[in-house]
């Protein structure tokens, strides 16, 4: 059975601001700039391609996926071990990445960063699926660091820490992961560094380039990026959100080839923020 994937907040926008991490072994994985694509059989044991938001990825997607050379793997390692009992979740990493941070690469690949345990509902240990990549040859996100932190000073600066590794390294950030806590749950968070400032597209190619207007469902991911990026605290501060939110709309038009709406404004300010945490 198809899971989506943990929807991942910032550490200080847990449910106890970080305070929940502290005294927890967190590991550290590089966080890839592409499209979270999940693998999995169904009960007929056919293997089904998900999106993050898609329990049946759109074409486009899947068929980018069967190109990998990693698909194939993928679908060995599925029939092989586990028969239908796990969820395989990895980044499909394309020629230019949604907010171009990453290098060009000539060939689209797929990493794999977790794996669901359906028969437990958890998340596998990273050493379990390491093991897995390992075995089948499949990329998979590495550890650049592990800590327990103490104080809320050791978490921040090891964060900080990272998010320049992140910049040196052209990488989106990192996630965090506590596989068992004290209290036997596991907490996921994210640290992403800031998109790069990119420059205004000239008004006449826009107006040359008759490109379809943007779907709701792009710019409602933008919205989500944006709200992630400027916390829950800022989002109702103009002056704060909007140029963020015009930012990631922009870099979601241009990424997927659409035009970037002109009212950007309206769908920040009339836009639930249920619908926006929904996506």
């Amino acid at each position: 059975m198809w899971r989506k994937y943990t929807d991942l907040e910032r550490h200080n926008q847990l449910r106890n601001e970080g305070r929940e991490l502290l005294g927890e072994h967190i590991i550290y994985t590089v966080k890839r700039d592409g499209e979270n694509v999940s693998l999995w059989l169904n009960e007929d044991k056919e293997v089904i391609i998900s999106s993050r938001r898609r329990e049946s990825a759109s074409g486009d997607i899947q068929s980018r996926m069967k190109a990998t050379p990693e698909y194939k793997k993928v679908v060995d390692l599925l029939n092989d071990e586990y028969q239908g009992n796990i969820v395989v979740y990895g980044e499909l990493l394309k020629g230019v990445s949604p907010t171009r941070i990453e290098p060009r690469r000539k060939h689209i690949h797929w990493i794999l960063f977790d794996v669901w345990d359906c028969d437990n509902e958890r998340y596998m240990p990273y050493n379990w699926v390491h093991q897995l990549a390992y075995h089948y040859k499949i990329p998979i996100v590495p550890i650049v660091d592990e800590q327990q932190p103490m104080t809320m000073t050791e978490l921040t600066e090891k964060i900080d820490e990272l998010k320049k590794w992140c910049k040196r390294h052209r990488r989106e950030g990192v996630v965090g992961k506590v596989h068992n806590s004290k209290d036997g749950i596991q907490i996921f968070f994210k640290e992403k560094i800031d998109l790069p400032k990119r420059k205004k597209l000239d008004r006449q190619n826009q107006n040359q380039s008759h490109l379809p207007p943007m779907p709701e469902e792009k710019i409602l991911r933008a919205l989500l990026h944006a709200f992630n990026e400027v916390g829950e605290d800022d989002w109702k501060k103009v002056k704060i959100a909007m140029p963020v939110v015009a930012r990631h709309i922009s870099t979601e038009a241009r990424e997927h080839n659409y035009n970037i709406p002109k009212n950007m404004f309206n769908y920040y300010n009339n836009t639930p923020l249920e619908t926006i945490k929904a996506v």
